[in-house]
C-alpha cells in the first residue's frame, strides 16, 4: 500500500484504543471530548467528526403535531378551491 503525505501508521493500543495524530486533530479542529463517528466500510474503518448543533432544538408534543397537520390539511383544502 502506498503512503501519501496524509497517511500515518499508528499502533492499536490495549482495549482497542488508538491515538489520532496531532496534525490530523489540529487540521480537523478536534479537541478533547470531540464526538467522532466510526463505521466499517468493507475492510476499512472510516472515522469522521460529528458536528453538533450549537443551539437548542424545539421538541414537539403529539398535540402540537396533530394541530399542525390539521392546520396544514385545512390550508391545502382551501388552496384547492
Amino acid at each position: 500500500m502506498l503512503q501519501s503525505p496524509q497517511d500515518e501508521i499508528i499502533k492499536l493500543q490495549p482495549r482497542g484504543l488508538l491515538t489520532i495524530p496531532k496534525k490530523f486533530r489540529k487540521s480537523l479542529g478536534l479537541e478533547e471530548n470531540s464526538l467522532l463517528r466510526i463505521r466499517k466500510d468493507r475492510w476499512r474503518l472510516v472515522i469522521e467528526p460529528v458536528r453538533t448543533i450549537s443551539y437548542s432544538v424545539r421538541s414537539y408534543t403529539d398535540k402540537d403535531l396533530s394541530d399542525f397537520f390539521e392546520f396544514d390539511e385545512e390550508q391545502t383544502k382551501s388552496l384547492k378551491k
